[in-house]
């Protein structure tokens, strides 16, 4: 889904992503961006545009959703893929960044494996609750009411023919939507409320204000449960704010690098007497 990134795509021991270098070639942070349910590579397109500027390599894996059984379209199964694909380049402890599934994974990484993620930034993530979103597509070959439930991600209307056409090619194909609604089920029930004050790392939230498929609420309550996690709003904007509000996002984020930046070079001098 969303696959017609403008970037260039690498195809590797059957991993599909996105790696993308500074023009020094010398990054100052790795950026790992992992997509939802509904999501592709050029999910981050315009985000990966902005952030290029501040020197960051940004990598986006395509995640196979569609490829894989169900008995592994698990949330832990799947940041078990994320793990052995950080494994395949080499990437020790990056910023992991998630949009909505791709937010559950994450937590899912950092809990599992607390060293392998330097912070977490969540988007409209899944892990306590979200909306139905009408994954049971009853009309499924009807484009109108595709274009409607779609339009549950956005404030603003993004949804054109093109995305019609890649949500429907799945809807219609009887395998992938099996896959879709099993994977739907498990964002349900794969609940991390109890698991989220167990997870140190710094997070950033960016949530938007009228995001209604995991409403403002339930970034609240991230923000609660999550000892060190940083809630930040975008107005006038859904449930993908990193595709309809980018160079906002933008800039929380590289508020959040330079934070973390001012954090590690904090605790350093604060041992550095020992």
């Amino acid at each position: 889904m969303f696959s017609n990134t403008r970037f260039p795509v690498h195809e590797d021991d059957g991993y599909t992503y996105l790696d993308l270098f500074p023009s020094d070639g010398e990054p100052r942070q790795t950026l790992l961006f992992l997509h939802g349910m509904f999501g592709g590579l050029s999910n981050f397109d315009a985000l990966a545009a902005h952030m290029r500027e501040s020197d960051c390599r940004i990598v986006v894996p395509r995640i196979p959703l569609y490829s894989r059984s169900r008995a592994d379209l698990t949330i832990p199964q799947l940041a078990g893929w994320v793990l052995g694909f950080m494994d395949h380049l080499s990437l020790t402890a990056p910023m992991v960044l998630g949009n909505s599934m791709g937010g559950h994974i994450a937590l899912e990484l950092a809990r599992r494996c607390p060293g392998r993620a330097e912070a977490l930034v969540l988007t409209g993530s899944s892990g306590l609750m979200e909306e139905e979103f009408g994954t049971t597509f009853p009309k499924r070959s009807n484009r109108e009411y595709i274009r409607r439930q779609a339009s549950l991600t956005f404030y603003e209307d993004l949804v054109d023919e093109r995305m019609i056409d890649e949500i429907q090619e799945v809807v219609l194909d009887a395998r992938k939507m099996v896959r879709l609604l099993s994977l739907a089920r498990e964002t349900r029930n794969y609940h991390m409320e109890k698991m989220l004050p167990d997870i140190p790392h710094r997070t950033l939230l960016v949530w938007g204000r009228q995001d209604r498929i995991t409403p403002p609420e339930v970034g609240e309550s991230f923000a609660r449960l999550m000892p060190a996690a940083e809630l930040r709003w975008i107005n006038r904007c859904g449930h993908a704010p990193m595709m309809e509000r980018p160079a906002e996002f933008a800039r929380h984020l590289e508020d959040f690098l330079i934070q973390t930046v001012q954090t590690e070079s904090t605790h350093e001098e604060d041992y550095s007497h020992i």
